[in-house]
Order: C-alpha cells, then structure tokens, then sequence
C-alpha cells in the first residue's frame, strides 16, 4: 500500500488555504467472488462491524475454462490445460506443478462448461476450485489477461444507511440489475465482484507562510470539522457517498454512465444532504495487488494501486462530484503515479 505521507505530499500541492483537511478513504480490505458465492460464511466472517462492506466493483476479464481431456497426473507432477477465451477464439495455457508425492492416484472431474473442477485421490475429494481463480493464482509472472475491466461502481449500503453483509447483498437490486446485464453484453468474458472495506483517515495540513488575509471564523471552522472526525459525529453514510462518487469518477465505468440516471438516484436525499457537508477534499486509495488483477477502464490504465484525490472548494465543485458527466472537476496527478 501507499505510504501515508506520500499521500500527504499529494494533497498539499493542491492546498492553498491557511487550514486545509482532507477526508483519505484507504482501502482496508477487498474480496473477489461471483455472484453465487455473496452467502459464503467465509465472506460474511471477512466483513464485520469492524470492516463492513462498504463499496462493490463489478469486473470482467477473461473467462477460463479448464480442458480435463488434456490434463494428466503422474510421478511428482501435475499438468493442467486451460483455455482462455479471446472474442470467438480460444489460447490454450499448461500449468505444470510439482507435488511432494506421486499423483498417479489422482482424478480430475469437471462438468461443462468447465468453468470448475475437483481432484481426488484414491476417491476422496483433495481439492474444489474455480478454473479462473486456479489458474490465475498459479501463474509465476503477471500476464495481461489477468486485467479486470471495471464495469459498474456501487455502495454496500442501504438507502437509509443501514450496513448490508455480502450475504444480503444478493437482494441488493442494482448490484443484481447491473451483474446480469454484464453477464449478457460481455458473453466472452467472467463477471465478477470486488468486495471493498475502507478506513478513513483526516488529514489536516497548516500554512503558516501564506500571509493572505484570512476569513475570521476560518480556525473555528476547521476545528469543527476536527472535532466531529475525533468524535466520530461525521455521518458515515455520507462518507461512503463521498467514497462512492470520488471513485465512479476516478474510474469512469461504462455502466455507471450508461445507468447514470437511474443508479445511484441523484435526487436522493442522503446524496443533497453531501453538497452542504463542508469537506475540503475527498481522496481514495486502493490496491488490488493481494487478489491478483490490475483494474482499468477506458480512462484509467491497468494498475494495481489507484489514488484519486479531488479538491472541493465549494459547494457546486462538491455537486460536480456526483455528476459523472460534469467534467468541470479535474482529477490530479502526482510524479509517475497517476492520480485521477
């Protein structure tokens, strides 16, 4: 992850206030599963109270399928064959593994369309796996076709902000809207879900150069802000909606603007209720490295770590925020890191 005070540097390039603070919302935790395993109780376990489910990300790449016809056992050696879906084309890839003891004993069985398989050994199950998830894992070097397209954005929360686990997720009508119509616009690749926690973090920074004649309640006001983050007070759904807008337009998915208008609802009260919030800035952080896949969009090239910072100096740059097509909010962008 990013070190904090690489961050910090970031965020004071662009301020130019006598007191400046900074909402960070760093990523903390992150999940990849499909849409059949939201009532895992592993997933459930992984988001608590303590970690919620804050943000999901609904991703394509690749499909994989397992060629059983092609895989063979024997010796200290395990071949597997995958196919790779490209379009209407298929590239097959070996994955040949060394195991620390005979294999000869061992069977593969796995159904159409191959997407998973299990292996035993002397008639008892040793192994349950996704053909994708196998064999991504298993590679020693990162290949391009472990890119995901990120494809639709959305919050965990509900509309009155109450927590949804994973599990309750699979009610959640927009994540279930927008899966399945990537399922049928991207029929070559796998659809699947990143399940996202974050920590927020203020950063506060002071300008004790700038001699600008300042505003009288200026102090009183960041102190306000100070004292609601210290005690817990700022509304954590509206953070969340913070999050939510801060990363839709960091990345700029294709369903998010196609479906702009309709998720999340721009008139809803708990978004209007952010325009008044007297926030700074706005910056997100988040690695996909620990799940093995670079995310990228048509804007944002593939990347494991992704920081977004956005400059909020008034009330219409924070409403710009939660427009997807109001490009009046230009993203930052810091050295050789893109910051968007």
């Amino acid at each position: 992850m990013v070190d904090i005070n690489m961050l910090a540097t970031i965020y004071m390039e662009a301020f130019r206030n006598l007191i400046e603070y900074a909402l960070i919302m760093k990523m903390s935790k992150i999940s990849i599963c499909q849409q059949g395993d939201l009532d895992n109780p592993i997933l459930e376990k992984d988001f608590d109270d303590e970690h919620p489910c804050h943000i999901y990300f609904i991703c394509a790449r690749p499909r994989v399928v397992l060629c059983p016809e092609k895989c063979e056992f024997g010796g200290y050696k395990v071949k597997l064959v995958f196919k790779i879906q490209k379009g209407f084309n298929f590239e097959e890839k070996e994955l040949i593994l060394t195991t620390p003891e005979d294999t000869s004993h061992y069977e593969l069985k796995s159904d159409f369309p191959y997407s998973k398989f299990l292996i035993f050994k002397n008639g008892k199950q040793i192994l349950s796996a996704k053909s994708s998830l196998y064999y991504f894992m298993h590679l020693r070097e990162y290949q391009d076709h472990m890119n995901s397209e990120l494809l639709y954005i959305g919050q965990s929360f509900g509309a009155n902000g109450e927590r949804k686990s994973p599990d309750r997720l699979k009610s959640h009508s927009t994540l279930q809207n927008i899966y399945s119509e990537a399922i049928q616009n991207n029929p070559d690749k796998e659809i699947w879900i990143n399940l996202l926690s974050f920590e927020r973090i203020l950063f506060t920074s002071f300008d004790g150069i700038n001699e600008t004649k300042r505003e009288d309640n200026e102090v009183e006001k960041v102190s306000n802000v100070m004292h609601k983050f210290m005690n817990n007070k700022l509304n954590e759904k509206q953070i969340i909606n913070f999050t939510e807008a801060s990363l839709i337009k960091y990345f700029r998915p294709k369903y998010n603007i196609i479906y702009k208008d309709k998720f999340p609802d721009p008139a809803h009260k708990s978004y209007s209720e952010c325009y008044d919030l007297d926030i700074n800035s706005v910056a997100i952080e988040l690695d996909t490295e620990s799940i093995g896949t670079k995310l990228f969009t048509n804007t944002v090239n593939p990347q494991f770590i992704n920081l977004g910072s956005f400059t909020l100096k008034s009330k219409e740059k924070r409403k710009s925020l939660f427009d997807i097509l109001d490009n009046s909010l230009i993203p930052n962008k810091f050295g050789n890191i893109d910051i968007q």
